[in-house]
């Protein structure tokens, strides 16, 4: 592309920023056009709340159950913080976990 091609793209793409950042038709608020009452209610009317239930059930579903595995492990790291801040606790752990844990970790169970 030569240099002159370059600047008309550049100015191209100048224009195009300037218009899409500009509203070229602005409606004041009380000239924008309101739905009639009566047609909500009847597009109201005609959703049919089974099919929306069954669509969002899976997603409301992962939501609620992050929600309580997430309050979970809140609840058990206060509970092992708790546990590990007595030493004698931490010490029998380190003599009766630890050599079971190493067991398992290396295959021998």
């Amino acid at each position: 592309m030569t240099f002159e091609e370059q600047i008309a793209q550049e100015i191209r793409n100048s224009v195009l920023k300037t218009i899409q950042k500009t509203s070229l038709v602005n409606l004041s608020y009380d000239r924008l056009k309101v739905l009639p009452d009566h047609v909500i209610e009847d597009l109201w009317e005609t959703i049919n709340w089974v099919e929306v239930i069954e669509s969002i059930r899976p997603e409301i579903q992962k939501r609620i159950c992050n929600t309580i595995i997430g309050s979970m492990e809140t609840e058990i790291r206060n509970d092992v913080k708790k546990l590990l801040s007595v030493s004698g606790v931490r010490e029998k752990l380190r003599l009766e976990v630890y050599p079971k844990l190493m067991s398992v970790i290396s295959g021998e169970e």
